[in-house]
């Protein structure tokens, strides 16, 4: 009896660890599996969308990505005006439609991103 309650104790415990180090469904899956983690430089501004970011490219091409998804701890709000790095993952249109709660035909064409850290290089953009 005791060892029939140990191993359904060692079971729920390999179960509950496996729940919670399982990825999160909104990030972008391509053909192969998970999103990889990328880093992107830039100056971060406060989006006109609720709850979003943007993050202008350091560089030639001066890309935008929007950031419509941070992971918990990380602070956005505190780097705005600042140029940094995140670090994170592609989002699907699919997915960037449902974080800002609109439709994946006006997030079209645009490049989005989930932030799972921030790291600050400078006070500025200039």
């Amino acid at each position: 009896m005791k060892s029939s309650l140990m191993t359904m104790v060692g079971a729920t415990a390999v179960a509950v660890a496996l729940v919670v180090a399982a990825p999160q469904q909104s990030l972008a899956k391509g053909a192969k599996g998970a999103a990889k983690a990328r880093s992107v430089t830039g100056c971060l501004q406060k989006s006109s969308e609720p709850n979003a970011w943007t993050l202008t490219e350091a560089g030639k091409g001066k890309r935008t990505v929007e950031i419509v998804e941070t992971a918990p701890g990380v602070n956005l709000a505190a780097h705005v005006g600042h140029k940094v790095t995140i670090t994170g993952t592609n989002l699907s249109t699919k997915a960037a439609a449902a974080a800002e709660h609109t439709t994946a035909a006006k997030e079209a064409g645009e490049r989005h991103m989930r932030a799972n850290a921030v790291t600050m290089l400078a006070a500025s953009c200039s």
